[in-house]
């Protein structure tokens, strides 16, 4: 709990150590008149403080340096409960977060010029009683607010389990918290797990609509596991008006489960699994970056899922939205509880079963491939398998391919009984006659959609660019990343002879099964290899970094590579931060002298990655505009971690570093700046509740692009106001980014 708010209102309320007033003679005639009148401006909404905060030493004025001195006069409360700690460049107003009752006291701060004299200003504050708050409670909160809530732990998600976040998901009476983006691993620092009960304090915040607490801590309460039986919502989601009714997405993060659904679809790559009660069809999501369930039991919920098409079953989860809408996240392998099949004629059961029938249109080596003799969900149907081509044979439950000498177009067909009702399904399908290339494997297995696999065994040879899973003494396998011509395909859980010995530069055959694992192109588990062997480089240039290079800048506007490439930089600069909802970021990177951005970059330290870290990235690379850029969604791993963009503390280093960026580049962090209004930009819009101003902050001017805060609408020309949000250049225009947030 200690220094409950130092993170939050160490940015909105700590502006420079200097602070440059200029002007404002119409407002009053001596100078430490206007330094008393510039800290009222600044600080004139600290009323409420639950946690420790800090202000400003001294004030410039016209070039003279004013000393400020701060004082606490408690009136009621603790006496002790509220202490001024004076610091180099700043005052901390250290309170006690947990305060057993109201602290009431008066700040101080008096203004010294150097003859002694004085100007006080006096601002009447309050330390609340320290206290958990219920879910009416938290929702009252304002954004920004410090808030403690207390709860059962349903669902943990820690990068050491493989996430690239910190988060929890806790139960509270009749409600749900979502804890987002925590400092420490709840699971390895915390020592958390599922149904203990804890408190967490935090910040709350709104992202893209989701209720988060951020920049918190736990505690915890009670180390006994207790069973969350999850809320009963099948009848408040059949009454919704739609999936974005406030009665069924209002209560976030709260467990829940739907009796009765039906199985429908699924997305694999965007991981969604589908549900449909009624006439709302809606999901359980599978997020590649933040999930509650381990990687294995993705696996098994993916397959059970996709085994039970059709059937009815009880949906589990927390409630989450996306664009308003409700959805579910899993927090146990057994998120559909698998009930029955519905009733079917046996025309409906045909045709039921027909649908869920599939063969790929192209055949590329010899293989021997499993198919269904009876129904996938109704067992009655049986399935007869036959073909018009005897290099297509079916045998005990196998389809069994052998290659012809010459491209062949056959004929399969899948005939389908139940009872006394018939029903034939046919398939087109072709043979290959040879045996594909190093660049035609690469090429089908790089079209992969998500999810998806090619039919049969392939064999790749290329050298070990990363290790990224070390060799398993328990399960004999290790996880590996090639390079094979000019793309990088994962091997996981790769076994074979000396497995435990291979280090980043071995040169390896691969031999197994060719997927799409939410997006990684990867040889599946099961995976085995041998040293050495033959690789067939796709290119003259495609592991040279200055050949590449050359091609890309050389390109025209809207031209492209036309090829995936891999390359390894610096980052640069944060052109777009981490966008928790696509799980992507932009940056821009530098490989030599060339800088070049990675436009929608996925990879496992999206969220992580920063200013100075050494990353390699794989993808096409093309012209837009002008800017030389791996496309969306190019992919990329860490190779180093840098150590980051420095954190800026005064208002002369943040206007240096903000007019020093590039056009389309941001600073990583977010800053506050203090300045007065010159000009509005664009009145302020009732429909959206923002409203662009330009302030003069010293000698510069910044824009604060679609600002929020409590009294936007009646923001003027002239009113000094304090900005908070993330700085960058946009077409030669230094300015707050969309979402920045201002206190008067």
């Amino acid at each position: 709990m200690k220094k409950l708010l130092a993170l939050i209102l160490a940015v909105v309320l700590c502006a420079a150590a200097l602070v440059s007033c200029g002007g404002g003679d119409d407002k009053a005639d001596d100078p430490l008149t206007r330094a008393k009148e510039y800290l009222f401006s600044k600080y004139k909404n600290i009323s409420v403080t639950a946690g420790d905060f800090d202000l400003v030493d001294s004030v410039t004025i016209d070039g003279v340096k004013y000393d400020v001195d701060w004082t606490v006069d408690v009136k009621s409360g603790n006496p002790e409960g509220v202490k001024v700690v004076k610091g180099e460049g700043k005052v901390t107003v250290d309170v006690d977060e947990k305060a057993v009752t109201d602290i009431e006291y008066t700040l101080k701060g008096a203004v010294k010029d150097e003859a002694g004299n004085t100007s006080e200003l006096a601002l009447e504050c309050k330390v609340p009683e320290f206290k958990m708050l219920s879910w009416e409670g938290y929702l009252a909160a304002a954004e920004n607010d410090a808030v403690a809530v207390k709860g059962i732990v349903t669902g943990i998600m820690a990068k050491s389990l493989g996430n690239t976040a910190n988060c929890l998901y806790i139960q509270g009476d009749d409600c749900g918290f979502y804890v987002y983006g925590m400092a420490s691993d709840p699971a390895a620092d915390d020592g958390v797990e599922v149904g203990m009960t804890v408190s967490v304090s935090g910040v709350k915040s709104l992202y893209n609509g989701t209720l988060e607490i951020t920049s918190a801590t736990v505690e915890i309460l009670d180390a006994g596991k207790r069973e969350v039986v999850p809320v009963d919502y099948t009848e408040i989601y059949a009454a919704a008006s739609a999936l974005d009714d406030a009665a069924l997405a209002g209560k976030q993060a709260m467990l829940v489960t739907l009796k009765n659904v039906e199985i429908t679809g699924e997305e694999a790559g965007s991981g969604y699994y589908k549900f449909k009660l009624g006439d709302k069809e809606s999901y359980i999501r599978i997020s590649s970056s933040t999930c509650p369930i381990s990687k294995d039991d993705q696996e098994k919920f993916k397959k059970d899922h996709s085994d039970h098409f059709g059937w009815i079953a009880n949906a589990t989860g927390v409630i989450c939205i996306y664009n308003g809408a409700f959805y579910l996240t899993p927090v146990s392998v057994d998120a559909f509880e698998y009930v029955s099949l519905p009733s079917k004629s046996d025309e409906e059961m045909l045709e039921f079963e027909a649908g869920s029938l599939s063969l790929k249109n192209e055949y590329y080596s010899a293989a021997e491939i499993e198919v269904p003799a009876v129904g996938k969900s109704y067992e009655q149907v049986s399935i007869e398998w036959s073909s018009d081509n005897d290099a297509v044979k079916f045998e005990n439950g196998k389809m069994i391919i052998t290659l012809p000498d010459t491209d062949a177009a056959v004929k399969v067909t899948a005939t389908l009984k139940c009872g006394d009702a018939s029903k034939e399904v046919t398939f087109d399908i072709k043979l290959v006659a040879h045996e594909l290339t190093e660049a035609e494997i690469l090429e089908k297995a790089f079209a992969l959609e998500a999810g998806k696999s090619l039919e049969g065994s392939y064999t790749l040879t290329g050298e070990i660019t990363e290790i990224p899973t070390a060799y398993s003494e328990e399960y004999k396998n290790v996880t590996v990343n090639i390079k094979v011509a000019d793309k990088v395909v994962q091997c996981f859980r790769l076994a074979g002879e000396g497995a435990e010995n291979l280090a980043v530069g071995d040169v390896i055959t691969v031999t197994g099964t060719l997927k799409n694992y939410d997006g990684t192109i990867e040889f599946d588990k099961g995976c085995t290899f041998v040293l050495g062997g033959h690789n067939e480089h796709g290119g003259e240039d495609s592991g040279d970094v200055a050949a590449i290079l050359e091609r890309a800048f050389a390109l025209a506007d809207g031209e492209a590579l036309g090829s995936a490439v891999t390359l390894t930089g610096e980052v640069t600069a944060m052109v777009t931060p981490y966008n928790e909802q696509y799980d992507n970021v932009t940056v821009n990177i530098k490989v030599g002298d060339k800088t070049l951005q990675c436009f929608r970059l996925k990879g496992d330290d999206a969220a992580t990655v920063g200013v100075g870290d050494v990353i390699t990235v794989t993808g096409d690379i093309k012209n837009y505009k002008g800017t030389v850029e791996f496309v969306e969604n190019s992919t990329f791993v860490t190779v180093s971690k840098g150590e980051g963009e420095a954190v800026l503390t005064t208002e002369a280093e943040i206007l240096e570093a903000a007019f020093a960026l590039e056009v389309g580049t941001a600073l990583g962090n977010t800053y506050s700046l203090t300045g007065e209004i010159t000009e509005i930009n664009t009145e302020y819009s009732e429909e959206y509740g923002n409203i662009t101003v330009t302030i003069k902050v010293a000698d510069k001017s910044v824009m604060c692009y679609r600002l929020k805060g409590e009294g936007a609408e009646n923001l003027a020309v002239g009113d000094v106001i304090t900005v908070s949000g993330k700085l960058k250049n946009f077409q030669g225009t230094i300015e707050f980014d969309s979402g920045c947030t201002f206190t008067k």
